[in-house]
């Protein structure tokens, strides 16, 4: 697995990509992330050997460069056009899209210029509803919680809390990647959802022809697993939400041998039909 680095839109972007060929599958983090989120997909030589993995880090997170224009970029439809630009930049085509928590909605919001997609993979994530519900969530007061441009200690670890299943400890290397993270991208990110500023992603997600997977962490703390089910997906693979049994909101990190097995047998349905 190696770290790269590329001009999308005037900025330097990291990257990791796991070989030069094969099937693209673009990992996209979510809100106060980054790409070594998907660490434990990333180095499983089982799954990098087979396909050509590739996980970005969004502009004003990881290691890529900040936006001077953060209430542009920063926002639903500006990270989705900066997706557009990276995929361009990579010249990739029909790849498969996984996204993380408001990875899954940059992809969805860019989801028709991405060059042919393959397939969706939504990782603990709910398509938007414009306006937004708050139904989506299991604590009405997450919204809120989320769009602070504040970062001290507390809010830190309060949110590094809700990755994992209540009263585990996270990953220590969470509160890094969060405080990592450009303090304007969750003002101005939530902020646009609040204003609806964004396509409709219940309508989108009903109009995707190939393989929709949705994985759920049966301890997730965020997202409100009653209203992810209630979502039309026409194309949601194997009829059903995966559910991934005694973890939290980051699944795939926290039991990748269950994810990831079932991960591989999605990637061959899609790439091998």
């Amino acid at each position: 697995m190696k770290q790269k680095r590329i001009k999308v839109k005037g900025k330097e972007v990291s990257y990791y990509e796991s070989r030069d060929s094969g099937h693209p599958v673009v990992f996209v983090h979510g809100m106060s992330s980054s790409s070594s989120i998907f660490i434990r997909q990333l180095i499983d030589s089982v799954l990098s050997y087979q396909f050509r993995f590739i996980a970005l880090d969004l502009i004003g997170h990881g290691n890529s460069e900040i936006s001077d224009k953060p209430e542009e970029d920063y926002t639903i439809a500006g990270l989705s056009d900066f997706l557009i630009h990276f995929n361009t930049a990579m010249n990739l085509k029909n790849a498969v899209y996984v996204g993380h928590n408001t990875g899954a909605n940059i992809i969805l919001e860019a989801f028709n210029k991405l060059n042919n997609p393959q397939g969706l993979v939504m990782l603990s994530a709910v398509p938007f509803s414009n306006p937004i519900s708050d139904e989506m969530y299991l604590k009405n007061t997450l919204l809120d919680m989320f769009s602070k441009a504040g970062i001290d200690d507390s809010e830190v670890h309060q949110l590094a809390s809700l990755f994992v299943e209540e009263k585990t400890q996270y990953p220590e290397f969470i509160p890094e990647i969060i405080r990592k993270a450009d303090l304007k991208t969750r003002k101005f990110l939530f902020e646009s959802i609040k204003k609806g500023k964004f396509k409709d992603q219940l309508e989108i997600i009903k109009e995707i022809a190939v393989p929709v997977a949705v994985y759920y962490g049966e301890y997730d703390q965020i997202i409100n697993f009653d209203y992810l089910n209630s979502i039309d997906i026409p194309t949601i693979w194997r009829n059903l939400i995966q559910i991934i049994r005694d973890v939290g909101h980051i699944l795939f990190y926290e039991s990748p041998a269950d994810f990831n097995i079932s991960f591989e047998t999605y990637l061959h349905t899609v790439f091998n039909k």
